[in-house]
Formats: structure tokens, sequence, C-alpha cells
């Protein structure tokens, strides 16, 4: 596929704006780079791997546990997945991220809600299945995407279970996404490689809502996008589900260091520093339990990516979306570790910091 196709193939599924770019360096073989709050979607594979590492969370079941055991399981890779990114130099970077084991505390029984609404679009069907959202806007839906002649996807993304679909490509549709009314919400997708298929992907879409405040106040609609004919004759096409109105909520809990706060959920990390700005890397996140155990959600300098994504709010919050659930009840603190980086003239500073929330 070439370059200019993958680039239009992104931008056609609401991306982040330099991730077409990313994916273009990452399967030229260049290193990824981790500058800013748009976490990289690691889909050049050069290697893949199942290993065993530690685990720790949650440990309670709930009665709805089917859509724990899909959202917030391990979607066929194991218990953890470590991939390799060789430069053009020849200097190999190592990447790892963990899986939850689709446990849930008995305190999420009843934030399951039922969806069961579909869409139908060149050929494809989105089946929305059951979600669940927090406070900070963030959550997780799981749904079906069929087509009897074939789903089109990345399957180097795949690998790592990055659902990618191409979008431009003849039979094509963009990667599902999500509206809070009629504001884009920030999805990544996940594909199930034990139940998936040629023609029938299972799947996990987990989001944020781009402004909490805004965007909870409105019903949510799930959507794909396709394009027919080509050049000036090419026209956009955009089906979307009905309107599904969100009955629950899951609570948030405050943390605080200082004058500011953290709100944690079972399914994000939420904190409002107003001064961070968009030059701040995220080098380390870490959260502490009672037992003595921790859950690094994210830590740069090791390649450790447990989290299905990160960014910064235009408000000045910064959301993470883990791969592990958080059982919020244990939590002792929770530990931010930052590069902030300051220019004066032609130079740069790199001005290390560390917050630590209880």
């Amino acid at each position: 596929m070439k370059s200019n196709q993958i680039k239009q193939a992104f931008e056609s599924i609401q991306a982040d704006s330099d991730l077409a770019d990313r994916v273009i360096d990452a399967a030229a073989g260049e290193p990824l780079r981790r500058k800013g709050h748009a976490k990289p979607l690691y889909v050049a594979v050069i290697g893949c791997l199942v290993g065993v590492l530690a685990t720790g969370g949650v440990a309670y079941a709930v009665i709805n546990s089917s859509y724990f055991a899909s959202a917030w399981g391990n979607h066929g890779n194991g218990d953890s997945i470590t991939w390799t990114n060789g430069g053009s130099s020849g200097t190999q970077y190592t990447y790892s991220r963990e899986f939850g084991d689709g446990i849930a505390p008995q305190s999420l029984e009843g934030a399951v809600q039922e969806v069961d609404l579909s869409v139908e679009g060149n050929g494809y069907t989105l089946d929305i299945h059951e979600m669940a959202i927090d406070q900070n806007g963030c959550g997780a839906v799981t749904f079906t995407l069929s087509n009897p002649n074939g789903v089109n996807y990345y399957k180097p993304a795949a690998e790592i279970g990055e659902l990618v679909l191409y979008g431009e490509e003849e039979q094509g549709i963009g990667t599902p996404d999500m509206k809070f009314g009629e504001e884009w919400a920030d999805t990544r997708s996940t594909i199930d490689k034990d139940t998936s298929s040629d023609t029938v992907i299972n799947g996990t879409m987990y989001f944020a809502a781009m402004d909490r405040e805004r965007d909870l106040q409105h019903a949510v609609t799930w959507n794909i996008h396709w394009t027919e004919g080509e050049g000036k004759s090419a026209r956009q096409f955009e089906a979307s589900t009905p309107e599904f109105n969100i009955g629950a909520y899951v609570d948030t809990k405050e943390l605080r260091s200082g004058d500011s706060p953290l709100e944690i959920s079972p399914f994000s990390i939420q904190t409002h520093i107003d001064d961070l700005g968009y030059e701040a890397v995220d080098n380390k996140l870490t959260v502490s339990y009672k037992d003595g155990s921790e859950q690094i959600i994210e830590d740069d300098d090791a390649g450790v990516f447990n989290l299905y994504f990160s960014y910064g709010r235009n408000s000045g919050e910064n959301i993470w979306v883990p791969t592990k659930l958080i059982d919020v009840d244990q939590v002792v603190s929770v530990t931010l570790e930052i590069v902030r980086y300051t220019s004066t003239g032609e130079t740069e500073t790199e001005v290390p910091f560390t917050i630590v929330y209880s």
C-alpha cells in the first residue's frame, strides 16, 4: 500500500493529526517518536511474541462478565505482547503492553449498558453490543463488523490487536468511530484475534469525550465512512446508528496533589494541570495499591505502554485509558513523572518533575 493511500485512510477515521505520518515512518522501519501527548498506534510489527508478566489489580467477578471479558481482557494476545521496531540505523526499539484478565470488581455490577444498534453501508454491517462509560467521559464499547465479501483491514496492526481499516480501498470503509451529538470522540479500536475472521471482526472501541462537560450532555452514535468514485467525481458517505441515550456513568474518585486534582475510575485517569502544555512528555504514570503492588500504565523510557491511548484536552485536562481495569477502591496514590521542555532562544532545556496524587 502506498504512503499516500495509508495517509488518506487514516485521515478518513478522525485519527490524531500526525498518526498517518507515524504509521508510514514505522512501516519504513524508523523509530517511533515519543514526544507529546498523542501516543503511537503500533502498527509496524517486526517481531511479536507473547510473554508472561506480573499481573495485579481487580479480583472479584461481576454477574455481567461477558462484556468485561471482551472489553477488558487480552483480545487473544495472552497476558502481554512485546514487539520490536528496527530503525534504518540498525537500532532496535522494543515496546511492551500488558492486558487485563477481564475480571471486574463487584462495584461495576450494573455499569454495563445494552446498546443493540446497527448500521449498514458499502457492504458492511456494524453491530454495537454493550458499553460502559465513566464520569470522565471514557469507556469501551463492544462491536462486530462484518462483510460477506471480506473485511479489508491492516493485518500487521491486528498482530498486536489494533484494528485499522484501509478505508479508501475497494469495498473499504474507515475504522468505525463514535460521536457525542455532533462532536467526535477520540477512539481506538482493537480486534479479538480468537473470535474474528476475514469476514467477521469482533472488537472493542475505547473512547474519550473531547470535551467532557459539553459532550456528556448528548446522546451517542456510532458511524462508518466510505468513498465512492475517484478523482473529482469521488463522494464521501457516512452512515450512523440511531442515537443511544446513556443511562449510567461509573463514578470517579478524586485524588489531589496540593491544588491539582486527579479523577480516577476503573476505565481512566484524568489530571488537571493548567500549565502542563503540549511540550511536556508523560514519562511515567503509576498507580499504587494498598497491598503494595503497582500498576504501571505508561513508562516511556522503558517502552511500556499499558494503555490504549492518552491525550491532552485544550482545557488542560490529560486523559489515560489503560489496558487493565483500575481497582479504584484499593488505590493509595497515583504518581505522574513528567519532563517539561522549555526553550530560550535556540536552547531547549528538559525540566523533570514528579506529582504524587493521594
